[in-house]
């Protein structure tokens, strides 16, 4: 099932770019990711998970996250986000990877495993503060992406 989420950034005349060319973009893309850090402290290693058929997203399950190839640490660096869920549990499938130096055009399909809520999230931090030159797309829809935001504008509203 491709289930994905997509991300690309542009400086402000609308080049495709990496994050470290847009003004001020080292220090954004640094700030996203210490963002990010506390939505997974907030998370703590939970998610909701769908219950087809009935209300959706209304089952709390474990999220693990795990390296890149779904074994192993997160890398969750200032100038990198490299992460998977779990491949021990099955709960993985490709690798959310933003790194300062790509230019590239990104995406990161999750199947809808539990990881899936990290990576909306990790979007969030980012789109926070690098705003329009980030373009984000996805998938899924808002009621897919509400846990994630829920505890994202949680973060927020206490910095």
């Amino acid at each position: 099932m491709g289930y994905t989420h997509y991300w690309r950034f542009r400086d402000n005349a609308g080049n495709y770019c990496a994050p470290k060319d847009i003004e001020g973009g080292a220090e954004k893309f640094k700030d996203s990711v210490a963002l990010f850090r506390k939505v997974l402290e907030k998370l703590n290693g939970k998610t909701m998970y769908p219950n087809w058929g009935e209300n959706a997203y209304s089952r709390e399950v474990p999220m693990v996250l795990c390296g890149g190839n779904g074994e192993g640490e997160p890398e969750i660096l200032d100038n990198l986000v490299c992460f998977n869920g779990c491949r021990a549990t099955d709960n993985w499938c490709e690798t959310c990877y933003l790194d300062m130096d790509d230019r590239g055009s990104n995406f990161c399909k999750t199947r809808r495993e539990p990881y899936d809520t990290a990576v909306w999230a990790c979007l969030l931090c980012f789109k926070f503060y690098f705003g329009e030159n980030i373009k984000l797309e996805s998938d899924g829809d808002n009621e897919e992406h509400a846990y994630a935001e829920e505890v994202f504008n949680s973060v927020v509203e206490e910095m």
